[in-house]
């Protein structure tokens, strides 16, 4: 008994060649994603120092990306980070990653 030959072969070789630009496309696009999320952390922390300092009366250096206003009894900070596509083929997108924190004013007494 003789095995029929189909027209299958080389078809695992075909898949494996899709399969795995497919797979490390969605790989980077997770790292990248875990990177904006860890960016957004950091520029949370940036935002909630700048308005506790600011409503405290501390004076800090002018940063890039860093706004702090005050509005009545509150200061706003807010931060904006760019970040970058991490492949060129996607043309250089970036996203901004922003962040707010309010905080009261505080009144110092001395006595």
């Amino acid at each position: 008994m003789r095995l029929r030959r189909t027209a299958d072969r080389g078809s695992v070789l075909l898949e494996t060649a899709l399969a795995i630009p497919i797979l490390l496309a969605v790989t980077v696009a997770l790292v990248w994603v875990a990177s904006l999320g860890a960016a957004y952390i950091r520029a949370l922390d940036v935002a909630q120092t700048a308005a506790r300092q600011a409503a405290r009366g501390v004076t800090m250096p002018a940063l890039e990306g860093v706004s702090v206003s005050v509005d009545g009894g509150l200061v706003r900070a807010v931060v904006v980070q760019p970040m970058s596509a991490p492949l060129p083929m996607l043309g250089g997108m970036t996203i901004d990653v922003t962040a707010e924190a309010t905080a009261l004013i505080e009144s110092v007494t001395v006595p």
